[in-house]
């Protein structure tokens, strides 16, 4: 059970870290929180989903696009609609990365 929760804790700190370097340029006061924030509200969630229903292609992606939309919603309520648009490309952004990354890893 331990062993459980520390790959967890890792794996979550490894998705903020790469989701926080893909977007580094956005120059949003506090940014790297709401980075955190983010994720730690969406990655736990979907994992236990792609724990309980398995790691097919299109139930991920679908997952993914789920996690876009919630994402963009919490950052849009972080930093105001006059950012819809730059907000949706980066939760988007950050997600693709992520999705990209655990691909080539084979997770």
């Amino acid at each position: 059970m331990l062993v459980e929760i520390v790959q967890a804790l890792m794996w979550e700190w490894i998705n903020i870290a790469l989701e926080y370097t893909s977007v580094a340029w956005v120059r949003l006061p506090r940014f790297w929180f709401a980075v955190v924030c983010v994720n730690l509200l969406t990655h736990p969630l979907l994992m236990c989903m792609l724990n309980r229903f398995g790691h097919g292609t299109g139930f991920i992606l679908a997952c993914e696009g789920g996690v876009v939309l919630v994402e963009w919603l919490v950052l849009v309520a972080a930093y105001g609609r006059r950012r819809l648009w730059f907000l949706g490309g980066v939760a988007l952004w950050m997600n693709a990365v992520s999705y990209a990354t655990g691909v080539l890893l084979g997770l």
